[in-house]
């Protein structure tokens, strides 16, 4: 009953309560950021003088179209303004994240006993947790190349991740399949963001800084949603 009771704490309740702990962190971090956008700091005169102009280092607080959200880790807002603040607390989401689903993933393979396919999925579910630490270790102003590594990785392993836990709710008769609906649009949205980071309009492009950035932000709520549907499957799991 205890190591049930346990179970249950760090599969359902704990990733929701960090969840909701994330959310509001992001959002008062969105609300310190200082301004300024990704085409401010890349100087792009030519391209789009007006945009750099008007709306790079002249733009005010965080622009949910504009900014991504690795903009609010940075220790130099695009616009040249300490970024403390809103560093601090992006970055204390994604760890505390990070810490969250290895435990996460850590014991839902425990729910499927003797399946090495559930062990290679927390595996790689550890692995994007892990990604989203180094996220928060790599500011995109101080350390782009690994950050940028490190961004796309996080939706690779968690795609894996996900694909391979939907078939093992799917073959498993104490959970209803349709717990199953907000993985399945999970990994449609991962699938597409992936191919938007690989063949999508680069941000240096008319309308590519808005697809890039809104994309991103599509990912980061279906991800909070699909996590939070698994946990009513494995609650459900765990109660039969």
């Amino acid at each position: 009953m205890k190591n049930t009771t346990l179970q249950k704490f760090f599969i359902v309740d704990f990733p929701r309560y960090s969840l909701l702990g994330f959310l509001l962190c992001v959002i008062a971090a969105m609300y310190l950021y200082p301004g300024g956008i990704y085409h401010y700091e890349l100087g792009i005169r030519e391209a789009c003088a007006e945009v750099c102009t008007k709306e790079g280092h002249h733009t005010k607080g965080y622009l949910f179209f504009k900014n991504f959200l690795s903009d609010l880790g940075r220790t130099i807002s695009h616009g040249g303004h300490n970024n403390f603040h809103s560093s601090l607390l992006f970055n204390m989401a994604l760890s505390f994240a990070c810490l969250t689903y290895i435990i996460f993933f850590s014991f839902i393979k425990n729910l499927f006993p003797g399946k090495t396919i559930a062990k290679i999925g927390s595996l790689f579910g550890v692995c994007g947790a892990l990604s989203l630490l180094g996220v928060a270790l790599t500011p995109a102003d101080l350390y782009l190349k690994p950050h940028i590594i490190a961004n796309h990785w996080i939706f690779r392993f968690f795609l894996l991740s996900t694909i391979i836990y939907s078939w093992l709710i799917y073959q498993e008769d104490r959970v209803d399949n349709k717990y199953l609906i907000g993985n399945i649009i999970f990994i449609i949205s991962l699938v597409t963001y992936i191919l938007i980071l690989i063949w999508g309009p680069m941000p240096t492009e008319p309308g590519g800084l808005e697809i890039q950035a809104v994309a991103q932000k599509i990912i980061m709520f279906n991800f909070v949603g699909s996590i939070f549907i698994q946990t009513m499957a494995f609650n459900k799991m765990l109660k039969n």
